[in-house]
C-alpha cells in the first residue's frame, strides 16, 4: 500500500467533514460542561462560606425547629442503603472492570476494537472509582462536620453522651456514619463501655471520626472543660480541612477538564483509526503497525492512570 493512501486527503469530504464536526461538539460539550463545574464550586464555595458565618448564631434556632418537626431518616433511603454499598464495593473492585474489559475485548474480536475497548473499559473503570471515592470522601467529610457541630452544641446542654450521640444520628442524612452512631447508640443502651460501644465509628476508617471516637470513648475519665475546648479545636479543624479541600478542588478543576478533554481526543483517535478504512489498514498491514497502535494504548491508559493518581493525592 502507498504511503499517500494513509494521508488526510485520501479521505472523502463527507467523512472529513463529520470528523471535524464530531470533534468540535465534543469540544464545545466538554468546554459547556467545565464552565458550569466552575460555577457549581463558586456557588458551593460562597453557600459554605455563608454557613461558617452566619451557622454558629443559628445552630440552636435549626436544632429546634428539627426536633419541633421530628426530622426522621428516608425509610426509602434507609432500605436502598445496602444496595449502594454493594454497588459501591463493586465499583471499588478493579477486577470487575478489568472482567468487563476482557469480555468486551472478547465480544469484538477484532484486531483494533479489542484494544480500544480493553484499555477504555479499565481506564474509564479506574476514573469512575476515582469519581465514586471522591464523592464518598466528601459526604464522610460533610457527614463528620455535622456530626461534630451537632454533638458540640448539645452536648453542652445534656451532659449525656448517649442522649447526645442519637439526637446528633437524628439530624443526619441518611449514610454510614449515621448508621454507625446510631449502632454505636444501641451499644451504649446496652451497657457496653465508650471504647467497644465506639468500634462501628472507627470501622469508618476515617481521621477526622477516628479522633473523635478518641475523644469520645474517653469523655468519662477527661475534665468536662478541657472536654469541651477539644471538641471545639476538632470542630475548627474540620471546618478548615473542609474549606481546605474546597479550594484543592477548585486549584484542580481546570486541571481535570484538560485531562478529561485529552483522554476524549485519545477515544476519538482509536476509535477513528479502527474504523476508518485507511488508517485501519495501515495498522492491521503488519505485526509492526498492530504493536504501535497498542503501544499507543497502553501510553494513553498510564498517562491517565498516573494523572489520576496524581490529582486524587492533591485532593486529599
Amino acid at each position: 500500500m502507498k504511503l499517500d493512501s494513509l494521508s488526510l486527503n485520501s479521505l472523502s469530504p463527507a467523512i472529513f467533514y463529520w470528523i471535524v464536526t464530531t470533534l468540535f461538539a465534543l469540544g464545545v460539550y466538554l468546554l459547556s460542561r467545565q464552565a458550569f463545574e466552575i460555577a457549581v464550586d463558586l456557588v458551593a464555595g460562597l453557600v459554605g462560606y455563608l454557613r461558617r458565618q452566619y451557622q454558629p448564631g443559628m445552630m440552636r434556632r435549626l436544632i429546634a425547629l428539627q426536633e419541633q418537626a421530628g426530622v426522621q431518616p428516608d425509610a426509602k433511603e434507609k432500605g436502598s442503603l445496602s444496595f449502594r454499598l454493594i454497588l459501591y464495593s463493586l465499583s471499588q473492585s478493579r477486577v470487575v472492570w478489568i472482567v468487563l474489559g476482557v469480555l468486551a475485548a472478547w465480544i469484538f474480536s477484532d484486531a483494533l476494537l479489542s484494544p480500544v475497548a480493553l484499555i477504555v473499559i479499565i481506564v474509564g473503570g479506574e476514573l469512575f472509582r476515582a469519581q465514586v471515592f471522591s464523592r464518598r470522601m466528601t459526604r464522610l467529610n460533610e457527614d463528620a462536620a455535622n456530626l461534630i457541630v451537632q454533638f458540640g452544641s448539645r452536648y453542652p446542654l445534656t451532659r449525656s453522651m448517649t442522649r447526645t450521640l442519637r439526637d446528633a444520628a437524628d439530624t443526619l442524612p441518611g449514610g454510614v456514619i449515621r448508621q454507625a452512631v446510631e449502632q454505636s447508640v444501641l451499644r451504649l443502651n446496652m451497657n457496653q463501655n465508650a471504647v467497644e460501644a465506639m468500634k462501628p465509628l472507627r470501622a469508618i476508617a476515617h481521621p477526622v471520626m477516628d479522633r473523635f471516637t478518641s475523644l469520645v470513648a474517653d469523655v468519662q475519665d477527661t475534665n468536662q472543660e478541657v472536654f469541651l475546648d477539644t471538641l471545639r479545636l476538632l470542630r475548627e479543624d474540620v471546618e478548615s480541612r473542609l474549606e481546605l479541600h474546597a479550594m484543592s478542588r477548585q486549584s484542580l478543576t481546570l486541571v481535570r477538564g484538560t485531562t478529561r478533554a485529552l483522554q476524549a481526543v485519545v477515544v476519538a483517535a482509536t476509535t477513528a483509526a479502527s474504523l476508518l478504512p485507511n488508517w485501519r489498514s495501515y495498522f492491521v498491514a503488519s505485526s509492526r503497525n498492530w504493536m504501535l497502535f497498542v503501544g499507543m494504548l497502553v501510553v494513553a491508559g498510564l498517562g491517565s492512570f498516573y494523572v489520576e493518581a496524581e490529582l486524587r493525592l492533591l485532593e486529599a
